[in-house]
C-alpha cells in the first residue's frame, strides 16, 4: 500500500506542475515534494526487495508495479510511455523500451488521481 501511495504522489505532483508554472513559489514547493515522493517510492521498493521481492527494482519498468494486486494497476497505467517531449527516445541510440520507461515518471491528471484516491481513503 505504501509503495502505491508514494507512486501516486509522484505522478500526481508531476501532473499538476504545468498548472503551477506562473506560481514560482508554489511550483518550487510542489517539485520539492515530488522529488521526496520519488525517493520514498524508491526506498520502499528497496525495502521490499530486501524482504524477498527479489525482482523488484527501485524504479518502475513499463507499467509493472511489482504489486500483486489488480486494484492498484490504474496507478501504473501509462508508465509504459517511451515518448518524451514528442520524441520516441528508443530511436536516440541503443535505448531499450524498458530503459525508456524506467527513465521517466509519467504524470497523472487530476481526474486520474481522484479515480485512484479511493484506494487510500476509508469508506
Amino acid at each position: 500500500m505504501a509503495q502505491s501511495l508514494e507512486d501516486t504522489g509522484v505522478r500526481a505532483y508531476k501532473g499538476q506542475a504545468p498548472n503551477l508554472v506562473k506560481q514560482n513559489t508554489v511550483l518550487t514547493a510542489a517539485l520539492n515534494i515530488h522529488s521526496v515522493e520519488a525517493r520514498h517510492a524508491a526506498h520502499i521498493r528497496q525495502m521490499r526487495r530486501a524482504n524477498g521481492a527479489t525482482t523488484l527494482k527501485p524504479w518502475i519498468t513499463g507499467k509493472d508495479s511489482g504489486v500483486d494486486n489488480a486494484l492498484v494497476q490504474a496507478i501504473y497505467d501509462g508508465e509504459e510511455n517511451i515518448t518524451q517531449g514528442g520524441v520516441n527516445i528508443t530511436t536516440l541510440g541503443s535505448i531499450s523500451n524498458n530503459a525508456a520507461t524506467e527513465a521517466f515518471d509519467e504524470p497523472l491528471t487530476k481526474e486520474q488521481v481522484l479515480a485512484v484516491a479511493g484506494l487510500f481513503l476509508a469508506s
